[in-house]
């Protein structure tokens, strides 16, 4: 606050003929407390009291012959020609008596007249610094408009806090007070005014609870956004053109970089070092066309995240709605299934879906590749939620999911950020467990008679059971080289990474003497088609070029993601 070799009162004063508002009068007085703002008025009066004490001052020195002005605050009522007499002074007891009795009829008549008659409508003056936005009068058009705005979009949320988007005007006029300031009180420090948007939080957002029947919470998920404009906002900085025209030459010459004129940047850049006389000169004053006045009132709730596992059971379905060159593939998708649902409980619409529902998962399998066991584990987020789902809604929708027949979803929780994390980060670490059902299309390097029929032999599957290409202390098998499978290449980089093959093991499928299935474990990224047939050469070594024979795969399931996901 104000140095302690400063008066209060004084500056108070000083602001209050510069025409500054109660609120805005504390801000430059330095006061930072909550309580002080969110009761204001109660805080004034001690400021005004002050006031007026300087015209009662006491009854040992009744007047001079000047003349003292007594200002309300609230109705503009002046007390004017009030002459002090000192005891010291020689005058007649009985005149001093009759002064007396003259100055106490109109300190009476003062204090009847600061009750503004409930009849009678006053003008109500806009504060010269904030423009109306620290007014309580000029508040109830914005509590409104919220109402409407939280009514409409139906949130349910018990708290809410708010932050505001206000004139960028205010900052010219808070520098023209504080270098005002400085110039009649020459210690005033101007670095100690408290901004404009922190006072109005303190002020502003208690009060709109009375209005929207919910609790003031700085940590609520509910954001309300304020958005108050001032019709001579940007004329009104045209003078900062004057006072630093380089900087705002170099802006329109840079219009694709800088596209709009005024921001809060650059104004607060032009004033950085900028002087009183400098500012009027350019044309800067306090006069004041109207309040700031609300021109939008935007709500927002935090995103909310739900968790699960999903299993895939047909082998004809996207993870992600498949469409190309803006034609659909495919008239389905596990992402869209499962958010059918939930559209539903939350009253989303076709487009509300798309730009309020993001599927989030630990990897994914191509379309015809079915998930099984305890399935992949996925989030969803969701922005701007207008309300919690219970949990006999998130069941009922994990049942209305399973009824498809082509996804099923056992349960849904909500999740924290720091869930969702330890996700995305399974997502590069976990490993997989696959079945593979591989035909053996040509001899293998162990089949001596090679006209005989194609078929899986005792000694392909043994060897395929012992073989690694690693130590044999080494927790990984197989380690392999895979270029990006020419299959995705037009949605990934031609790279060439290093994968693992963590565990392998074959077993022949009776009556289908070529094929044989296959139980692989592998690293994260792997891709298991790719191994099995080594796509020429560009993984190696491959399945087949262990066995030196032309193996193909016929179907493929995930039967594991090994990663504990969601926590329960």
């Amino acid at each position: 606050m104000c140095n302690s070799t400063m008066n209060h009162l004084e500056v108070f004063k000083f602001c209050k003929n510069l025409g500054c508002c109660d609120i805005c009068c504390i801000r430059y007085m330095g006061y930072k407390k909550y309580s002080v703002y969110e009761n204001s008025k109660t805080f004034v009066e001690q400021y005004q009291d002050a006031a007026k004490d300087k015209i009662l001052h006491n009854k040992d020195s009744i007047v001079t012959s000047e003349t003292i002005i007594a200002q309300n605050n609230e109705t503009g009522t002046e007390i004017t020609n009030v002459c002090v007499i000192n005891d010291n002074l020689d005058i007649k007891e009985s005149e001093k008596q009759e002064t007396i009795n003259v100055v106490d009829k109109i300190i009476e008549n003062y204090e009847e007249k600061s009750e503004t008659p409930p009849s009678k409508k006053r003008r109500l003056d806009v504060c010269v610094s904030c423009l109306g936005v620290l007014q309580e009068e000029f508040w109830r058009d914005t509590f409104v408009v919220i109402k409407d705005m939280i009514l409409k979009k139906g949130y349910e949320c018990k708290t809410y806090t708010c932050g505001l988007s206000a004139p960028i005007s205010t900052i010219l006029r808070e520098k023209i007070i504080t270098l005002k300031i400085v110039e009649a009180f020459p210690e005033y420090d101007p670095t100690i005014y408290t901004q404009l948007k922190d006072a109005w939080k303190m002020s502003f957002r208690p009060k709109v609870a009375d209005f929207i029947d919910k609790s003031f919470d700085l940590d609520s998920p509910l954001l309300i956004m304020v958005h108050l404009d001032y019709p001579d906002d940007l004329q009104e900085l045209e003078v900062l053109k004057k006072v630093d025209p380089d900087l705002f030459e170099n802006r329109n010459r840079y219009k694709r970089r800088f596209p709009t004129e005024f921001t809060r940047q650059s104004v607060e850049q032009a004033l950085e070092d900028v002087k009183l006389s400098n500012l009027m000169s350019s044309g800067a004053q306090l006069t004041v066309r109207g309040h700031a006045q609300c021109v939008s009132v935007v709500g927002a709730h935090e995103p909310v995240y739900l968790g699960g596992r999903y299993i895939k059971l047909s082998r004809n379905l996207p993870q992600t709605p498949w469409i190309l060159k803006n034609v659909r593939v495919l008239p389905n998708s596990v992402e869209e299934i499962i958010f059918e649902p939930l559209a539903k409980l939350l009253n989303l619409s076709d487009s509300d879906v798309e730009t309020r529902l993001k599927f989030i998962s630990a990897g994914r399998e191509d379309v015809d590749v079915r998930c099984l066991g305890d399935g992949r584990p996925f989030a969803i987020e969701i922005s701007d939620p207008i309300r919690q789902l219970t949990s006999e809604e998130l069941n009922g929708a994990c049942a209305e999911v399973s009824k498809s027949g082509d996804v099923i979803v056992k349960y849904l929780t909500y999740l924290t950020k720091d869930d969702l994390i330890q996700l995305k980060k399974g997502e590069e670490t976990k490993c997989k467990t696959y079945e593979a059902l591989c035909i053996k299309l040509t001899h293998s390097k162990f089949d001596d008679n090679k006209t005989e029929s194609v078929k899986v032999t005792q000694e392909d599957i043994d060897y395929i059971n012992k073989y690694r290409n690693t130590e044999a202390d080494d927790p990984v098998r197989i380690q392999i080289t895979q270029k990006t499978p020419i299959r995705v290449l037009h949605r990934r980089p031609l790279l060439t990474r290093k994968r693992e093959i963590l565990d392998l093991q074959a077993r022949i499928v009776p009556d289908q003497p070529q094929l044989f299935l296959l139980s692989i474990r592998t690293s994260a990224g792997t891709y298991v088609k790719e191994y099995v047939h080594g796509e020429l050469a560009r993984t190696h070594p491959s399945l087949s070029h262990a066995l030196n024979a032309d193996i193909d795969l016929l179907a493929l399931d995930v039967t594991q993601v090994h990663l504990e996901w969601p926590p329960k």
